[in-house]
C-alpha cells in the first residue's frame, strides 16, 4: 500500500511535471518510450541512475544496520 501511495499521491496532487518523484517520472518516460522506441534506452539509464544513490547509501550505512541487528539479539 505504501508503494502505491508513493506513486498515486504525487500523480493526483502535483500539477507540474517537474515536481514528480523519480518513480512517477520513470513511468511517464516509459509511456513515451512505448511510442518512440529510441527513448527506451533513456528509460533504462534513468532507472539505473535512480538506483545508484540507494546502493551508495546502503553501502555506507551497512555497519549501522549490522550493529542494530546484533544489538537486538544479545541477552543481558
Amino acid at each position: 500500500m505504501a508503494i502505491w501511495n508513493n506513486y498515486f499521491l504525487p500523480l493526483v496532487m502535483l500539477s507540474d511535471n517537474q515536481l514528480y518523484p523519480i518513480t512517477l517520472g520513470l513511468t511517464s518516460w516509459q509511456g513515451f518510450a512505448d511510442r518512440q522506441p529510441i527513448l527506451q534506452t533513456l528509460t533504462v539509464v534513468g532507472a539505473l541512475v535512480s538506483v545508484i544513490p540507494l546502493i551508495v547509501l546502503s553501502g555506507a550505512l551497512q555497519r549501522f544496520w549490522r550493529a542494530g541487528l546484533t544489538e537486538g539479539s544479545v541477552r543481558e
